[in-house]
């Protein structure tokens, strides 16, 4: 009896989670052609065909569903015991996959990163920039940053702190359209739309966010700095994070209006995949934001970056799609609800 090849069995489920020979080459960071060549050595050696190919897509067999199943239990139980031990040491190390939207990214979380570095340096930080809602599980990240309201999912969330969404636009098209005095008057105005928000035409006020506004605009983008870059510009009205915002509304280059009809806060969540034990090297990475983000800082109202209450971890479940439908559903849908 041969002694099972983990390395090999890491490429299988690798090509079932991402639904392709290339990007699971990619995530293992090697070519698609040794990953086609394991494949073919694991098939060879059980007897068995695991997978359907075609030009267009790979399907699992019924033995590569009942090996993706058992193969997937023994690499998590795997997971679990390096977990639980390493869970044990203050000195983590290894590479920290974070996937973050790309205006946070840049403008909050890269100026925190040399001094988590500093602390531990035995950790690598892979960062990956991204707009678009990234399947956490499929992408082989270890952790997500996610803004705005959270669809329900199999991943564990904690809550790191809370954003003020200001509405704002440049003097110069204040001067040349008028002020709205109340949020219903944007319905006369041009407003920057956030594309990744589900419902993108609509503005919501109140700490509930019942109070809805239809507006319409000349621009829509799914990045806040675009919006924000337009608005400087005399575009229009957009709703923006504090954390784009600040620098041109203390500048004068934007302005804040509405101040008096607040929206919803605009919650920071960090996101992991749900396990037995959570790594070191995330449960580090969650716990130096969550202290960082709510340091002194200058912000339009005179707060910090961030206002931050008792961290809590929860775990949001769903009945969540089989990965065995390769290329289909299963990823988690994480709106982020604002522009970052």
């Amino acid at each position: 009896m041969h002694s099972p090849d983990f390395a090999t069995i890491q490429t299988f489920v690798t090509v079932v989670e991402t639904g392709s020979l290339s990007r699971a080459a990619e995530r293992l960071e090697t070519t698609t052609g040794a990953v086609s060549r394991r494949i073919a050595a694991l098939e060879q050696r059980l007897g068995l065909r695991l997978l359907n190919r075609t030009t267009r897509k790979l399907s699992l067999t019924e033995a590569g569903e009942l090996y993706f199943e058992d193969a997937g239990n023994i690499l998590r139980a795997l997971a679990d015991a390096e977990d639980r031990v390493t869970h044990l040491s203050d000195s983590p190390r290894g590479n920290l996959r974070v996937v973050a939207p790309l205006s946070f990214g840049v403008r909050a979380l890269a100026p925190l990163l040399p001094a988590f570095a500093a602390s531990y340096p035995g950790l690598r930080v892979s960062l990956d920039l991204d707009d678009r809602v990234v399947d956490l599980l499929g992408s082989g990240a270890d952790l997500a940053l996610r803004i705005g309201p959270l669809a329900d999912s199999t991943l564990v969330a904690r809550r790191i702190c809370d954003f003020r969404r200001m509405i704002c636009a440049a003097p110069e098209y204040l001067a040349r359209r008028g002020e709205p005095a109340v949020p219903f008057d944007l319905a006369a105005h041009d407003c920057l739309h956030y594309s990744n928000i589900a419902l993108k035409e609509e503005w919501a006020f109140g700490d509930s966010g019942s109070e809805v506004v239809v507006v319409t605009g000349p621009l829509c983008a799914n990045n806040g700095d675009v919006l924000r870059k337009a608005a400087v510009g005399g575009m229009g009205i957009c709703a923006l994070p504090e954390f784009i915002a600040a620098e041109d509304l203390a500048a004068g280059r934007l302005k804040s209006i509405l101040a008096g009809y607040p929206g919803p806060v605009l919650t920071l969540w960090a996101l992991w995949p749900s396990r037995r034990f959570v790594p070191a090297k995330v449960r580090v990475f969650v716990d130096y934001l969550a202290e960082s983000l709510v340091a002194p800082g200058p912000s339009p109202d005179g707060g910090g970056i961030g206002d931050s209450g008792t961290a809590a971890v929860e775990v949001r479940r769903n009945e969540r799609a089989s990965p065995l439908a390769i290329g289909g559903a299963g990823s988690e849908d994480l709106g982020s609800g604002t522009p970052v």
